[in-house]
């Protein structure tokens, strides 16, 4: 509970940081073509952060927990060289290739719009790279149960990145904003650095690298197709009024930064726990605990967001109420956030439950779900958006994630009672 509650308050401040930065860059620019920009400009981005170091974190954290010392330098080191690579590569053709691609993603933008979304995404850029790369010391944190640390960087990044957001603004306009996104997970990694050394010769051929290559491969060419969930959501918000585009990330955003400390807290603390019971065959304990921590996830998610139904208008109002941001801007953003309850409450449970699935060593099942949720839900979104617009792509997004959580529930708990039958069989015998 100490831990959690220091987890909870470093991740806390840390999203206060975020928030802010975000909060002043809207309330002083105001929802409009220049922050649309700025926030397509993410897209390309995080997908491919997404794809990438999410699926390289549910491989990695249960497998570096059961290393040992020098087989854990090893894998850091083969990590850290390969996507050093790797993001090197795709970073040098996104740049050479914006131009192109950028348009596509955001086909409702003016022409002017498209260009400084050009600009904007290739700022950012940088930015992915880093954080890329910095995914491996992360899970090598985690691995060895230093929670606090990763957190505490990013407490330390995002309030010297707000510092320089107040300073710069003012003059620099929203490209100023774009390099600020850009610096903070440049110092993110800097700070993280230490879990690298002392830094081995890299060695891609162990059977550590071959294995986490073996379980990543299934999770990427999965997560490739149903990790474009907001992507498909900005083509199709793309073509509605200038703002809303703003105000659907700005949602998104709030809703992940209480995700962001709910999970640090309650759920990461359980994975290198959950590997080691795996490892060692209790799949009793196992089952135990991931059933305990999916119950708080769902009270924590249901609870807060029955908040936001009535007093959290207003809180709302209290927040955004100020320059640039109008009322008709707050009103929609807050019925934008709850018809993202679904959204919210879903990912929350799951997050443990597909961190179930890896900590057992399967890859494959969460994401022919993750793929066959997603393929549905994409039609749900376009029918929508034709209904209801931003607030249909919302509702239809919480709708195929509740159905996604609901399915691994079930496949997760069929596979632990076979596992459970198995060991209690050969114990008998």
């Amino acid at each position: 509970m100490k831990r959690a509650l220091g987890l909870m308050g470093l991740t806390g401040l840390n999203i206060i940081a975020v928030f802010a930065y975000q909060w002043y860059v809207l309330t002083t620019v105001g929802p409009g073509e220049s922050t649309d920009a700025l926030f397509a400009g993410m897209i390309i981005p995080q997908l491919i952060l997404n794809v990438v170091s999410g699926s390289l974190a549910f491989v990695l954290v249960p497998m570096l927990s059961i290393s040992e010392d020098y087989t854990f330098r090893q894998s850091i080191s083969n990590f850290v060289s390969a996507l050093t690579l790797i993001f090197g590569l795709m970073l040098a053709a996104l740049l050479l290739t914006a131009t192109w691609w950028v348009p596509l993603t955001v086909p409702g933008f003016s022409s002017g719009a498209k260009a400084l979304t050009i600009v904007l995404a290739r700022i950012q850029l940088a930015g992915m790279f880093f954080t890329g790369v910095g995914a491996v010391m992360i899970a090598g944190y985690q691995a060895r149960h230093r929670f606090q640390y990763p957190v505490l960087t990013a407490v330390i990044a995002s309030s010297l990145t707000l510092v320089w957001i107040v300073i710069t603004l003012p003059r620099g306009g929203i490209v100023a904003a774009a390099w600020g996104l850009a610096i903070r997970p440049i110092l993110q990694f800097l700070l993280q650095l230490p879990i690298v050394f002392p830094l081995m010769r890299p060695d891609w051929s162990t059977p550590q690298f071959k294995e986490s290559l073996t379980k990543l491969r299934p999770l990427i060419f999965g997560t490739i197709y149903y990790k474009t969930d907001q992507l498909v959501d900005r083509l199709l918000v793309s073509m509605a009024p200038a703002g809303v585009l703003s105000l659907l990330h700005l949602a998104q955003q709030i809703y992940s930064a209480g995700y962001q400390v709910v999970v640090a807290a309650l759920a990461i603390p359980v994975v290198p726990v959950l590997a080691k019971e795996a490892a060692e065959g209790d799949f009793v304990g196992f089952r135990a605990r991931l059933l305990r921590t999916l119950k708080i996830l769902s009270l924590i998610g249901t609870g807060t967001f029955v908040i936001l139904l009535f007093p959290g208008r207003y809180g709302i109002d209290l927040m955004f109420g100020h320059g640039n941001f109008s009322g008709a801007d707050i009103r929609q953003l807050w019925l934008i956030m709850v018809a993202l309850g679904g959204f919210w409450i879903s990912g929350l449970t799951g997050q443990i439950l597909s961190t179930g699935f890896y900590a057992l060593g399967d890859t494959s099942t969460p994401t022919r779900i993750g793929v066959i949720g997603f393929t549905i839900g994409i039609g749900l979104k376009i029918s929508g958006f034709y209904l209801f617009g931003v607030i249909g792509v919302a509702i239809a997004t919480g709708i195929y994630m509740t159905l996604n959580s609901l399915a691994m529930y079930v496949y997760l708990n069929r596979s632990l009672s076979a596992r459970i039958g198995h060991v209690a069989e050969l114990s008998f015998k």
